[in-house]
């Protein structure tokens, strides 16, 4: 038979477990009640109608871009007078100012009757329309001898590249390009990202080309040139004139 103080331990115990079990159910009433009216808070917050045509916040930020895209506009319909977005063949007496009164230009000196030069201006018409903050032109290196002399071009095609009026670069022939004449364009696009020219966008026509260039490398001799729109021939090599 227990004693009487063992008696009294008991029911300290069981009042105390009653006392922790009351705890508990208090605990998780209160958490249940915060979680309960945190969603009633939310559903509030979601089922509010917010006018955003009366807000003055929106018609400021409304503001603020309708002149930004004024601008954009302005600075695109100037580019396009200067020539940007487009590539276009320009006169020996013409070519100081078209390189002068751009910040980037890219400038290809061609022979016409040379078929590597042919396929430059393929890639750069492409490039041109693609990349419009930089200026695109050709010149043809006969009916330029002063310009030739000046730059030293000796051998077509020749790509210059002016920076604020200033030769800072060139691409003489295919070899940077990769030495075969269906050279992919993103080869021509990251040639004059290096040179601050372009900032250079890559896109899904790119990684198909990428992804032919692999292919290609994948080949051996004859078999490069096999399928390709340009077929190699001797007389189509970069031309001394």
């Amino acid at each position: 038979m227990p004693t009487f103080d063992q008696l009294k331990t008991e029911a300290r115990l069981g009042a105390l477990e009653g006392a922790m079990a009351a705890a508990v159910r208090d605990y998780k009433k209160e958490i249940i009640d915060d979680e309960a009216k945190e969603k009633a808070k939310q559903r509030a917050i979601n089922e509010e109608e917010v006018d955003l045509l009366d807000d003055e916040d929106i018609e400021e930020l409304q503001a603020q871009r309708l002149r930004e895209m004024k601008a954009e506009a302005k600075r695109q319909s100037e580019s396009r007078k200067q020539g940007h977005g487009q590539y276009l063949q320009v006169k020996e007496e013409d070519f100081l100012q078209e390189v002068t009164t751009s910040e980037a230009v890219v400038a290809h000196f061609f022979h016409p009757d040379f078929a590597r030069c042919k396929i430059v201006d393929k890639h750069m018409n492409a490039v041109a329309r693609k990349y419009p903050g930089a200026k695109f032109i050709k010149i043809n290196g006969p009916e330029a001898p002063f310009m030739v002399t000046k730059l030293k071009v000796k051998m077509l095609p020749c790509i210059v590249m002016f920076k604020k009026g200033i030769a800072i670069d060139r691409i003489v022939g295919f070899d940077e390009l990769g030495g075969v004449d269906d050279f992919p364009q993103v080869r021509l696009e990251k040639r004059l990202t290096e040179k601050g020219i372009i900032t250079y966008k890559n896109d899904d026509l790119d990684s198909d080309e990428e992804e032919e260039l692999r292919e290609r490398r994948s080949l051996r001799g004859g078999a490069l040139y096999q399928g390709s729109k340009y077929k190699r021939n001797n007389d189509d090599e970069d031309e001394d004139w």
